[in-house]
C-alpha cells in the first residue's frame, strides 16, 4: 500500500516538475536576445542563494565527502545546461527538448561502454530508432541548422554523464549537497567564460526578474524531480517527465508560431518512441 503511495506522490511530484521546467524553458526561448551565459549564470546564482540557505536553515554540512565526483556532477551539469539553453535559442522549441530528452538513451550507453556489458538488441532498435528520428528532423526540417543538433547531442551527453553520477552519489551524499555543488561549480566557470568574452548585455527589468524567475523555477522543479526519483520507481517516474515534449508542442505552436511538416513530426515521434521503448523494456541490459 506504501509502495502505491509512493508512486503517486512520485508521478505528482514529476509531473510538477515537467511542468515548472516547461516554464523555465518558455521564458528561455522567449529571452532570445539574451546571452546564454548570462541566462546560466543568474540562473545559477538565484539556485545557489536559495540552495545555501535551505542548507543552512537544515544545518547539513555542505560539502560533502565525495568531492571529486561531486565536482565532475557540476561541471557536466553546466555544460548540459549551457548547451541545451543555446539549442532553445537556435532550434524550434519542440525539436530542441525532444533532442536533449535523448539524455536517458545516452545514460544507458555511457553506463554500458563503463561496465562493457553487452546490450539487448531490442535496446539496440531503441537507440536506432532515436537517432533516425534525429537524422529526421536535422534533414527535412530547414529551421534545424548542423552546429545547434550537434551541441544539442553534446549537451545530452554531458547531461547523461552528470546523471550517471548522480546514480553513483545518491545514496552516499545528501541531495541537497548534489544540488548545491551544480551552481557552485558552474558561477565561477560562467564568470570566466564572461570575463574572457565580454557576452553580456544591460537589458530591461522586466528581462531581469524573468532571469531571476529561471532561477527559481531551477530550484522548485530540480527539487521535485529530486523527490520523485526517490520515492518512486524509476521506470514511472522517467515516463511521466516526457510531458515535457507535450508542452514543447504546445507552447511553440500557440506562443512562438512554430509548426512541423509530416516527416518532421514523424522524426520527433521516432525519438519519442525510441526512449520511451527504452525506459519501458522490462529485460535487462544484457537480455
Amino acid at each position: 500500500m506504501s509502495s502505491t503511495r509512493d508512486n503517486r506522490t512520485a508521478v505528482i511530484y514529476m509531473m510538477l516538475a515537467s511542468f515548472i521546467f516547461a516554464m523555465m524553458n518558455l521564458i528561455v526561448k522567449h529571452l532570445g536576445e539574451i546571452p546564454v551565459a548570462q541566462i546560466v549564470l543568474m540562473r545559477s546564482i538565484v539556485m545557489l542563494v536559495i540552495v545555501i540557505g535551505v542548507i543552512k536553515h537544515k544545518k547539513i554540512s555542505p560539502f560533502g565527502t565525495h568531492k571529486k565526483l561531486l565536482v565532475f556532477r557540476g561541471v557536466f551539469g553546466s555544460m548540459g545546461i549551457a548547451f541545451f539553453f543555446y539549442t532553445l535559442h537556435n532550434m524550434p522549441l519542440a525539436s530542441a527538448v525532444v533532442v536533449h530528452y535523448l539524455t536517458p538513451i545516452v545514460t544507458v550507453i555511457i553506463s554500458v561502454l563503463v561496465t562493457r556489458v553487452r546490450i539487448a538488441p531490442l535496446r539496440w532498435f531503441f537507440f536506432l530508432l532515436c537517432f533516425v528520428g534525429v537524422y529526421i528532423v536535422k534533414d527535412f526540417d530547414d529551421r534545424v541548422e548542423t552546429l545547434p543538433i550537434v551541441i544539442g547531442v553534446l549537451g545530452t551527453i554531458a547531461a547523461s554523464a552528470a546523471y550517471n553520477v548522480i546514480s553513483v552519489l545518491k545514496k552516499a551524499e545528501h541531495h541537497y549537497v548534489i544540488m548545491l555543488y551544480f551552481p557552485m561549480v558552474t558561477v565561477p566557470l560562467v564568470l570566466a567564460y564572461l570575463l574572457l568574452t565580454g557576452d553580456w548585455v544591460w537589458t530591461s527589468a522586466t528581462n531581469w526578474l524573468l532571469l531571476v524567475v529561471i532561477g527559481v523555477c531551477t530550484y522548485f522543479a530540480q527539487y521535485f524531480l529530486t523527490r520523485a526519483y526517490q520515492i518512486g520507481e524509476v521506470s514511472r517516474v522517467s515516463i511521466v517527465s516526457y510531458l515535457g515534449i507535450l508542452y514543447a508542442l504546445f507552447f511553440g505552436f500557440f506562443l512562438f508560431d512554430e509548426w512541423y511538416s509530416p516527416i518532421v513530426f514523424v522524426g520527433l515521434v521516432c525519438v519519442l518512441a525510441g526512449v520511451l521503448g527504452n525506459i519501458l523494456y522490462k529485460g535487462n541490459i544484457t537480455d
